[in-house]
């Protein structure tokens, strides 16, 4: 055996020593990254399980708010009932009611007006006027709409306003430029309306204080916080403000159960 032979051999002694006491990283690999049975050492196990009772709250929540908007709904109702039952009594003829009453195709109709009509009346008139409170909220919450009114709003050509132009193309010309935004201020303006007609009709029944406006006033201006009547005041605040209140509170409520509905852990 040449000089040659004898160092290959050494060498080749040398790597089978070198592997004999490497470790096997091919079966350390596997064996870390084998999946456990348990479900507990599932790495989207605690995930799903948060997701899980987070969508049951969120569900739990949406029912006792909806509960809750029922009753205060009953509250905002019961001003308008009043204020029609007022403007009824005093603008009907009774002479002319009881004539009518009498008859027997419309009196049955009429009888069940005269006694529940104003909650009807009232039940229709809140719901218009709720509805042109919260349209804006909804709108805003309303991305497929926002995102087309956006884009209209970019792409929309708009018409140059000239100092020369004649007053009349000068207005055309600003109403049509606005055009693509008006659906939200238009909405917000009406909703504003709304407050304003909600806000006289809850301050008719529920006064803060007695002797109207005026007397109002004189208690603010001196200061006299005792004179007011505060459960008139909260009952005036709630009737004005909770149902917008319980509007966006169900939107948030729907926006955590669509993110908790596309989570990848709840697939």
């Amino acid at each position: 055996m040449g000089l040659k032979d004898k160092f290959n051999e050494y060498r080749t002694n040398q790597t089978k020593g070198a592997q004999a006491h490497q470790p096997d990283w091919t079966w350390e690999h596997h064996s870390t990254s084998k999946p456990n049975s348990s479900p507990n050492s599932s790495p989207n196990y605690y995930n799903s399980r948060g997701g899980s009772g987070g969508n049951l709250l969120v569900k739990v929540l949406y029912w006792l708010c909806v509960a809750a908007g029922l009753w205060f709904a009953y509250l905002n109702i019961a001003p308008y009932a009043q204020a029609v039952q007022f403007i009824l009594s005093n603008v009907t003829d009774t002479s002319l009611m009881q004539v009518l009453m009498s008859l027997w195709v419309i009196g049955p109709i009429l009888r069940f007006f005269n006694t529940a009509g104003h909650w009807v009346i009232g039940v229709i008139l809140w719901g218009i006027i709720q509805t042109i409170k919260v349209f804006p909220i909804i709108l805003k919450h309303d991305r497929s709409f926002m995102r087309t009114v956006l884009s209209e709003s970019e792409q929309a050509h708009r018409f140059p306003i000239h100092e020369t132009d004649d007053p009349t193309a000068k207005a055309l010309k600003s109403w049509y430029n606005r055009f693509p935004m008006l659906t939200i201020s238009t909405a917000r303006t009406w909703a504003l309306f709304a407050y304003v007609v909600d806000f006289l009709i809850c301050i008719t029944i529920y006064p803060p204080c007695e002797g109207g406006f005026g007397q109002l006033f004189f208690l603010l201006m001196t200061g006299q916080w005792t004179e007011l009547d505060w459960a008139n005041i909260a009952l005036l605040l709630v009737t004005l403000f909770v149902v917008e209140a319980i509007v966006k509170f169900l939107l948030w409520l729907g926006q955590i159960a669509y993110y908790y509905r596309v989570s990848p852990y709840r697939q």
